[in-house]
């Protein structure tokens, strides 16, 4: 090895490069950090491959220093070593940063992540081909956040974001994970292979935003499910044919060049809607909530070849009748039930449905 005299100082603020960092935070070793820093920044082009070695493993003790500090940002924002060149809050947002493939097999495995998960790990690793330590990162995340919210008054998002001071963006994407780990919905990849974590965060957002009680968003809101499930009862067999034949002719009289079997198809699968609203209040159900949309309403309505658009017009016409239905019929105090039910499944069935495109 060449023998290379160094001038070493000690910066202040302390001096951190944002792409090692990255490295660090995806899990890279310092050999594969040095390969990824030798081929990609131009910047060192004229070092040799022993300095850049050296400096990797510098800035990589430094981070492993600061990571018992950004488990807790907070304490971390008001540390005196968090007068870092690259800024503390960049480091917080990095380091909780979430990779969606890793993501969503974290939730796609169906229960809670107690210590036994770990196990698991391995094959998240091998199945999506991010270094362990990455994936073991993202893991620890989700716990300790979990752990750190749980059991506090309020909306998840707004605690996230109080306690770790997260973008939120970010705040919003542990939380719909949250929400699916403490209800054990299932999202299995097995099941739902078209899922993505980005659409998966869409859709329980909407959930959390609507079916929730307004002073915390970590349950559904059981009284809400109780009036979805005795809506069934109100709204009879005779009063739901009104709607579909109202449903019918309105969409008749705005679309003209739908095909013949978008009607019939368009009668199920309303039907089958009724029934998955229905049975939300018992909990074996609501954890199948995205199973259920796929097999019964997705799957059936793809097969009839027709399109998201067309799920679309059916969804957004029913409401319309329906209002109008139940107004005649003295049933007006049941319209906000079903619109809450249909505009959050609405939302949910379009965002499934363009990750098949």
């Amino acid at each position: 090895m060449d023998k290379v005299d160094l001038l070493t100082c000690i910066p202040d603020p302390l001096s951190i490069e944002e792409d090692v960092f990255k490295l660090w935070v995806f899990g890279y070793t310092v050999d594969q950090a040095v390969e990824c820093r030798m081929k990609t920044d131009v910047t060192i082009g004229s070092y040799s491959r022993a300095i850049v070695e050296l400096d990797t493993k510098d800035q990589y003790q430094t981070f492993y220093l600061l990571e018992a500090l950004l488990k807790k940002p907070l304490s971390f924002s008001m540390s005196p070593i968090a007068n870092v060149a690259l800024g503390s809050d960049n480091l917080v947002q990095l380091y909780y940063s979430l990779d969606a493939e890793v993501a969503r097999e974290l939730v796609g495995r169906g229960r809670k992540m107690t210590a036994k998960f770990r196990k698991d790990l391995d094959s998240i690793s091998e199945k999506t081909g991010k270094p362990l330590k990455c994936v073991l990162r993202q893991y620890d995340n989700i716990r300790r956040i979990y752990r750190d919210i749980d059991e506090k008054e309020g909306r998840v998002a707004t605690n996230i974001q109080r306690y770790y001071g997260l973008s939120l963006s970010l705040c919003q994407q542990y939380a719909a994970i949250i929400f699916l780990l403490d209800n054990r919905v299932d999202v299995s990849p097995r099941k739902l292979p078209y899922f993505k974590c980005t659409a998966l965060i869409k859709c329980v957002t909407a959930i959390m935003s609507n079916w929730c009680d307004s002073s915390s968003d970590m349950d559904v809101d059981r009284s809400y499910m109780k009036e979805l499930h005795g809506l069934k009862d109100r709204i009879n067999e005779s009063v739901f044919q009104q709607i579909l034949i109202h449903t019918m002719d309105y969409i008749r009289n705005c679309h003209s060049d739908l095909p013949k079997n978008f009607y019939n198809e368009s009668k199920k699968m309303l039907g089958k809607l009724v029934s998955i609203g229905h049975s939300l209040v018992h909990t074996k159900d609501f954890t199948d909530i995205f199973v259920d949309l796929e097999e019964m309403i997705l799957l059936p309505w793809f097969n009839a070849q027709l399109t998201a658009n067309q799920l679309e017009i059916a969804l957004t016409s029913v409401v319309t009748s329906y209002s109008t239905v139940v107004t005649n019929k003295g049933l007006a105090q049941t319209i906000h039930v079903f619109e809450k039910y249909i505009k959050t499944i609405t939302t949910c069935l379009l965002v499934m449905a363009s990750t098949r495109s």
